[in-house]
């Protein structure tokens, strides 16, 4: 029987997923930068996704300033097996924190060539606010993406 349970996110959940394999070839650049990846393990404002023991994808909020925080969420490839019990999953732990929070604006930044990543922004209610050019650690042009909690 799958068994699926949310726990704190470990910088080893991030190692292991990147080690397993993202689940995007577009992801594996950025993977390679130790001291800025995407992953921020901010105790209590941060969650992996098990199934059956092992990291499916991490994410979290980390705040800016009141009322605002910036989310990221990590992924490995295993989140194809389940692709909607995870978002689903996702999306409900990221509104529990934000709700805890106080956070009324949460953004994010997408790759804008990474097309499933955007889609599941917005499955996760985000709306893209424009390009930021130049942005990633590759130089590469992100989206900045936003959810408004009103």
């Amino acid at each position: 029987m799958d068994k699926f349970e949310i726990v704190p996110y470990e910088i080893q959940h991030g190692n292991d997923m990147i080690e397993f394999g993202l689940n995007d070839k577009l992801m594996d650049h950025d993977a390679t930068f130790k001291e800025n990846r995407i992953d921020n393990a901010i105790p209590g404002l941060s969650f992996t996704l098990l199934h059956n023991s092992l990291a499916v994808c991490s994410g979290g909020i980390y705040p800016l300033w009141d009322g605002v925080a910036e989310g990221w969420v990590i992924s490995s490839k295993r989140i194809y097996k389940n692709k909607i019990k995870s978002a689903r999953l996702i999306r409900h732990r990221t509104d529990i924190l934000c709700a805890a929070n106080k956070i009324w604006r949460l953004q994010t930044a997408v790759k804008a060539n990474f097309k499933t990543g955007i889609r599941f922004a917005e499955f996760l209610g985000f709306k893209n606010e424009g390009v930021m050019q130049a942005y990633g650690p590759d130089k590469s042009d992100y989206l900045r993406m936003a959810r408004i909690y009103l």
